[in-house]
């Protein structure tokens, strides 16, 4: 077994430029841009391991994302230069897991990630068990990006509904549903603009739980989540299909005081 993946690299890393149309009106790259990077350099890595997305499209396979947990002390900005981070951390059930660091040119570490994905077949849409993991899983490495691996998140209690999105066709990625990042990118357009200039995300952690498709209308739901006092608050949110209510995904966000916009106002 060893002998067979001699040649791999179980831990893979791909170096961006952050451009001018990847960053907002700050100058720094918004967090559903950084899982876009995030998302390609998986992408790559799994190509290189023998299980991405050419490989399993020939067995009628595919990878989904479950769960993702983000974790951003530092956001990069026009110009820099950042590496992304990855590797496998192993199988449990459904779920194959996989870790991420975000380095800047230096080395520091700014970001730091794990997500859990489903291999899904081509035709139902049904989970299947990782069988193709099983003999590389104790190659993986053991080490966790963040001290906690993306957990299920619960669903709100007394939701308010706010913005609506029509899924159109820019929306969609290779499989015909909606990105992952834009989900992000709904959440994250649904606060007011006040709250998002002053403030920047610390963490952001998403279950994906159904698809939206082409013509489905959806709409966020918040909840803010009562914390002790702190710098940091928190929100739950929902993304709701509108024609059966049904939750596309739940995730929650906490923010901090953008130092940034503090400095600019000085």
């Amino acid at each position: 077994m060893t002998e067979k993946y001699s040649g791999k690299k179980w831990t893979w890393e791909d170096e961006y430029l952050v451009s001018s149309y990847e960053v907002d009106a700050r100058g720094s790259m918004p967090l559903p841009s950084l899982g876009k990077f995030m998302q390609e350099t998986a992408y790559n890595h799994a190509n290189h391991l023998d299980f991405g997305y050419d490989q399993l499209k020939e067995q009628g396979l595919f990878w989904v994302l479950s769960r993702l947990l983000i974790s951003i002390d530092k956001y990069p900005r026009w110009g820099d230069k950042i590496r992304v981070r990855t590797w496998p951390s192993g199988v449990e059930g459904l779920l194959a897991y996989r870790e991420f660091k975000v380095l800047d040119a230096q080395g520091n570490p700014i970001a730091a990630a794990s997500s859990a994905w489903l291999m899904l077949d081509s035709e139902k849409h049904r989970p299947q068990r990782p069988e193709l993991l099983k003999d590389r899983n104790g190659l993986f490495p053991t080490e966790c990006a963040l001290d906690r691996r993306p957990a299920k998140i619960l669903s709100l209690t007394e939701p308010k509904e706010g913005m609506f999105f029509p899924v159109r066709y820019s929306d969609l990625d290779l499989y015909d549903h909606v990105n992952n990042a834009k989900y992000m990118q709904w959440i994250l357009d649904s606060y007011p603009e006040e709250l998002l200039r002053r403030n920047e995300t610390t963490i952001f952690e998403i279950n994906f739980l159904a698809e939206a498709k082409m013509g489905d209308d959806v709409a966020i739901h918040t909840q803010e989540i009562e914390t002790p006092p702190s710098p940091v608050f928190s929100f739950r949110h929902s993304i709701k299909r509108k024609s059966d209510a049904r939750d596309i995904c739940l995730a929650e966000v906490s923010w901090k005081h953008n130092q940034l916009a503090r400095m600019d106002r000085m």
